[in-house]
């Protein structure tokens, strides 16, 4: 069995080039991330909310997997702390995951926050993870199934009757190109259009209102946004009244992946959600991509919606929480 070291992740230079290598590897499907991305993500986290590393290294001086507890600072509630446990695939994760969970929890207890509950996911059919979790006082919180859509199977006659219902209503739908030509306050307007969405969405914890500056920082400046992905449903008195849009995190293009998609309260059940999603996938189509993937909670009416659409389950990411005190 191979020995491993660890130690905190102290941000020099040749630490991000193995961090950026070894997240590479972790997720070959997602956007992968340069040491200029992680640097920039790490200085503009908020100086108020944890973010420290943890990282296992072999004998050789290899970086086998790194631990990360952080408090999410677009949510409302500081006293919960989030684990993430990145292990590259050629290392055993059954021999790194109490490693890294023993090292965050002395990091944890260093510090004069009150920790009162620690939250950290793992996909359904990662038995090895499931059971670490649960075995160390973990219970399961929230399930979000994730799904994808192979963008040349689908058949827009299935929303026939929600074209129809948005002829009716005067509701416009147009990108982020045209709003911010057309609407000199469009990002405070977007701001609050996504507040007024995401107050609804399902998580473990609230979701705290962003500035403007923040809502800029998490959303306009991701370097996967597009503004023409970026579609946005307009009343016909000008009013913002729901939104969605894909990221483009595959550099190939061949996989855009779903970002936030909602309306407004008082406009849903109009048909407005479905063709926001349709003009997703016809851009998607135009652009020549694959597929579409996206994840919701399992309760959402937007899983619903998706599946409608012709997306096809995939394993549910699962979120685990047990008391800081555990």
């Amino acid at each position: 069995m191979t020995d491993y070291s660890l130690r905190p992740f102290q941000a020099s230079e040749l630490e991000y080039i193995a961090l950026a290598s070894l997240l590479h590897a972790v997720s070959t499907n997602g956007r992968p991330e340069t040491v200029e991305d992680l640097r920039r993500e790490d200085n503009d986290w908020p100086s108020s909310s944890l973010l420290q590393r943890v990282a296992a290294y072999t004998s050789s001086e290899e970086m086998a997997a790194v631990g990360t507890c952080f408090q999410a600072y677009w949510q409302d509630n500081p006293s919960t702390i989030y684990l993430k446990f990145d292990i590259h695939p050629d290392h055993p994760q059954v021999h790194l995951l109490p490693i890294l969970f023993g090292g965050l929890h002395r990091l944890l207890a260093e510090h004069t926050y009150e920790f009162r509950r620690m939250i950290a996911r793992a996909r359904e059919d990662d038995r090895d993870r499931v059971r670490f979790l649960v075995e160390n006082g973990f219970r399961e919180e929230m399930r979000s199934p994730a799904s994808a859509l192979r963008v040349a199977d689908f058949e827009e006659s299935v929303c026939d009757e929600a074209h129809a219902r948005l002829a009716q209503s005067k509701v416009r739908i147009i990108t982020l190109a045209e709003l911010r030509d057309e609407e000199p306050d469009w990002k405070r307007k977007l701001r609050d259009l996504r507040w007024e969405i995401v107050r609804d969405v399902p998580s473990t914890e609230p979701f705290a209102k962003p500035t403007v500056a923040e809502f800029e920082e998490m959303v306009l400046r991701d370097p996967a946004l597009d503004e023409e992905a970026f579609f946005i449903a307009q009343a016909d008195d000008g009013a913002l009244i729901g939104m969605s849009n894909l990221w483009r995190n595959d550099p190939e293009g061949k996989r855009l992946d779903t970002g936030l998609t909602g309306v407004i309260r008082s406009y849903r059940r109009k048909g407005i959600a479905t063709a926001l999603k349709v003009q997703t996938i016809l851009y998607a189509q135009t652009r020549g991509a694959d597929r579409i993937e996206t994840s919701n909670e399992e309760d959402s009416p937007m899983y619903t919606l998706n599946l409608t659409l012709g997306f096809k389950p995939k394993p549910a990411w699962v979120d685990y929480a047990r008391k800081a005190s555990a």
